[in-house]
């Protein structure tokens, strides 16, 4: 495929878009007015995002192909992570001037903290924490504030959410059991919203 396509199309990026076109999806829903099925394809974006790095460190790529995939990766956070979120909380709640306001100063966390971590990351010297949340975090966090069907907490928590992005903490990188805690606690989050 790479013969007539720009770009390269292996394991880890096919992962990577499947999670976008959840992404996507989940905010054509939101806007949709159909929440529960947003909600699982948020969270089927953050499974992608949690596995699409996990195989591409355990694929042979060359460097020009580990260069496309991060920046792959970092459009796909931006618009999944950011931008989708944004539009699934603005959609649920009442057209207001703060609901605006914290949708914005959530996305300009978001994009502040990816473009952070592409700057300072060092292949050569990885460390074993994040500065600051992830954004992909949210994939997680959103779906379990808006089971509980609040405009105010889910306004508050996604502007927490933002600053938790920005702010300098370390948050430890998910290894061995994470890699089953989190996808059980999708599994088990997509339950709950299957049965609403």
């Amino acid at each position: 495929m790479s013969k007539i396509l720009i770009g390269y199309y292996d394991k880890a990026n096919f992962i990577t878009l499947t999670g976008l076109l959840s992404a996507v999806s989940s905010g054509y829903f939101a806007l949709r007015g159909n929440l529960k099925i947003s909600a699982i394809f948020l969270i089927v974006a953050g499974l992608c995002d949690l596995f699409d790095g996990f195989i591409a460190r355990k694929t042979e790529r060359t460097d020009t192909e580990k260069l496309f995939g991060k920046e792959l990766d970092t459009i796909t956070d931006a618009v999944s992570f950011c931008a989708v979120p944004s539009i699934i909380v603005y959609s649920q709640i009442s057209a207001v001037w703060y609901g605006l306001l914290i949708c914005a100063f959530y996305i300009l966390c978001g994009v502040i903290r990816l473009s952070h971590f592409n700057s300072t990351a060092e292949p050569d010297k990885p460390l074993n924490y994040y500065t600051g949340l992830p954004v992909t975090y949210v994939a997680l966090i959103l779906p379990v504030v808006l089971l509980f069907d609040s405009s105010a907490a889910t306004l508050t928590v996604f502007a927490v959410t933002g600053l938790l992005y920005i702010l300098k903490i370390k948050i430890p990188k998910p290894e061995g059991i994470w890699y089953v805690l989190f996808p059980l606690t999708a599994v088990i989050l997509i339950v709950l919203w299957i049965l609403l």
